[in-house]
């Protein structure tokens, strides 16, 4: 895992999947609980999410945590003893329908 996280490639996998289902920055933000100018500064790297807005920004996009942190799909390390997997699982867990 790197040692710090691409704030931009996470922005860029927001808009991206934002995109694809449609949804304007303004409509995301309603259905996540922040305002557009928000969701527009996370798409720009402008600012950083905390990881329960991550949840809430995954479930609305039907993306996962790993897809939209780390750009990964499906099992690309130990999760069991990664810190950060454990949280986003926890958290995607708890946001999930």
């Amino acid at each position: 895992m790197p040692a710090e996280l691409d704030y931009r490639a996470i922005g860029d996998r927001l808009h991206d999947s934002r995109r694809s289902v449609n949804l304007t920055q303004a409509e995301l933000a309603a259905k996540v609980g922040v305002s557009a100018s928000f969701i527009g500064h996370l798409e720009r790297a402008e600012k950083i999410p905390s990881l329960e807005t991550m949840a809430r920004l995954c479930q609305c996009l039907n993306i996962s945590l790993d897809w939209l942190v780390l750009g990964r799909k499906g099992s690309g390390c130990d999760r069991c003893r990664c810190p950060l997997y454990r949280d986003l699982a926890r958290l995607e867990a708890e946001y999930r329908p």
